[in-house]
């Protein structure tokens, strides 16, 4: 550590060096040192990124190792630079890093895929077309490459014209290669292009007629035009034994899911199992799909037989615990939970048990489990601190909950987890300005924050008259999740407050279609009532109050309008 303490004493003072957020005000008639070496710059910002790092600055570490390859073109740099900067979700860094690294190692599967997936995330549509034919070439072989290239396009709708267009390009240039045209079929059946789908699988399948997987992708499209039945047919007389016929099936369901045909997806599912009973990726499909759609008997069917015969069996146990907190057994759950002791639901099966402990009404014992889990996972102490403060939260126990906030942020003073918590409980303790001074807190560090842009926005329509700045950020907040109810609410009542009812309940009526939430009730009852609706905010009241019958937001709008 000697040799860092030298390195970073000589670094202090010289000009160009200075960490992001320093203010420095020179003296023109000052004798000014000589410049720093280039090495002597690489060093002082990979030394300032290691620092960054160690206080958990994750975006300062990722702008001083990008500054750092501006000094170098090592390709060991520009990797660890450019996962500092994807962890810092930093795209335009990760980027400008991941792309030295391509360059300087063009064989690397890695560097071009990341390269790739940067290039699709910054929509540039010049280094896609330069990298997506690296990631095929440095891949093992073509079809390994159109596959993974394929993979790591798709997803991102504000880039569809750029990607269709860049792998109509390669198909074009690769026109023998029926792994090409089946990337181009394949990422045009995701991004809903059905014509461009139709015509690369007709392509694929002229290429290799016999090649199950040009098959499927005509089944896809088939499926995506409605033709279901045609697409199964075509399956059906796919060649192979009972476990290859169930893979084609399970294949086929992937594709019914894509194209959001899901009961049709069971179907098939269902039919994988049967060729082959104990296909584990066919049952444990089939139990997501059912329990997405809300078929919860189908699911815990398909769970049970999955956890009785060891097979994905901590998985299981999590979404089996799922349903039955679904279903308020919370004892159940409990139970469930509790057997998720590997994979990557262990945790959050064990925070989920202990919120089972306190739906059963016992606060403390819930308390205590919280705290267990904190030894046993200090790494995530700031998780656990905000699942305790909420349930403090929850059981109206404000004060308890901002003493474990404060002990929490005591230890991570940067969590604005923590800190967003503690906003809300300073709110039910009536101290609005601490409240708003933690969600300003949070937005100075995260922006684009939408819950703390909407809390803030609402804590400012509730407790004061500056309706226009509570609109603003409650619209920033919309612009991030458009279709997010509880936001909407907040919008629909920021009109209201502001006199606007017919905009007022338009927020309102869209929140309440997606979220029937006691206080979205009551704030969409109001505006009827005062729309002269009086019967219809009735029975919108009547039907929240059949469930939260003591809300207090609900309560007290109910005996001010309607007593």
């Amino acid at each position: 550590m000697a040799g860092v303490a030298v390195l970073a004493a000589g670094c202090a003072g010289q000009p160009g060096t200075t960490p992001v957020g320093t203010d420095m005000r020179i003296d023109a008639n000052a004798v000014q040192p000589s410049p720093v070496s280039r090495r002597e710059a690489y060093e002082y910002h990979v030394l300032a990124g290691e620092m960054a790092i160690q206080r958990g600055n994750r975006d300062l570490a990722a702008r001083e190792y990008v500054a750092a390859l501006e000094y170098s073109n090592d390709p060991a740099l520009a990797k660890r630079a450019t996962r500092i900067a994807l962890f810092a979700e930093q795209p335009d860094l990760a980027y400008k890093a991941a792309k030295i690294w391509a360059r300087n190692e063009p064989d690397s599967l890695n560097a071009q895929r990341t390269a790739t997936r940067m290039a699709v995330a910054n929509e540039d549509a010049e280094g896609l077309a330069n990298y997506a034919p690296a990631l095929v070439t440095a891949a093992a072989s073509p079809d390994i490459g159109y596959r993974l290239l394929a993979d790591v396009v798709s997803g991102a709708p504000n880039a569809t014209d750029m990607v269709i267009d860049t792998l109509s390009d390669m198909a074009q240039a690769d026109s023998d290669s029926a792994p090409a045209q089946y990337a181009l079929g394949v990422v045009a059946l995701r991004y809903d292009r059905s014509e461009v789908a139709a015509r690369a699988a007709e392509r694929a399948l002229a290429l290799d007629p016999n090649w199950n997987d040009a098959v499927l992708l005509q089944s896809g499209v088939w499926i995506q035009s409605g033709e279901t039945s045609k697409a199964r047919a075509l399956v059906a007389g796919l060649p192979g034994n009972a476990a290859s016929r169930a893979q084609y099936h399970l294949a086929l369901a992937r594709l019914l899911i894509e194209a959001d045909h899901e009961d049709a997806a069971l179907g098939e599912f269902e039919q994988a199992i049967e060729l082959q009973p104990d296909n584990t990726d066919a049952r444990y499909g089939l139990a997501i799909l059912s329990l997405s759609l809300g078929q919860l008997d189908r699911a815990q069917t398909a769970l049970t037989r999955l956890y009785d015969n060891n097979e994905r069996a901590d998985d299981a146990a999590f979404y089996l615990g799922t349903i039955a907190e679904e279903r308020e057994n919370y004892a159940e759950a409990q139970r469930w939970y509790q057997r998720v002791e590997n994979g990557g639901h262990a945790f959050e099966g064990q925070v989920r048990g202990a919120r089972m402990i306190f739906m059963q009404g016992d606060l403390p014992a819930a308390q205590r489990r919280l705290s267990e889990l904190r030894d046993s996972y200090p790494d995530l102490s700031e998780q656990l601190y905000a699942a305790e403060g909420q349930l403090l939260y929850e059981a109206d126990e404000p004060r308890a909950a901002l003493d474990i906030y404060n002990h929490g942020l005591d230890e991570i003073p940067d969590s604005t987890e923590l800190r967003y918590g503690r906003s809300m409980a300073h709110e039910r303790l009536g101290d609005i300005q601490a409240a708003k001074q933690d969600l300003e807190t949070v937005l100075d560090r995260e922006p684009d924050d939408a819950r703390a842009l909407n809390a803030l926005g609402y804590l400012i329509a509730n407790h004061g008259s500056d309706y226009d700045r509570a609109a603003s950020y409650i619209q920033r907040a919309l612009e991030t999740e458009p279709d997010n109810p509880a936001i909407l609410d907040s919008m629909g009542w920021v009109e209201y407050r502001r006199g606007n009812l017919d905009a007022a309940r338009h927020y309102l009526e869209r929140a309440y279609r997606d979220f029937a939430d006691a206080e979205v009730a009551a704030h969409l009852g109001e505006v009827l009532w005062q729309q002269g609706q009086h019967e219809a905010a009735r029975r919108i009241w009547q039907d929240a109050m059949a469930d939260s019958a003591d809300h207090p937001v609900l309560t007290e709008t109910v005996e001010r309008l309607d007593p």
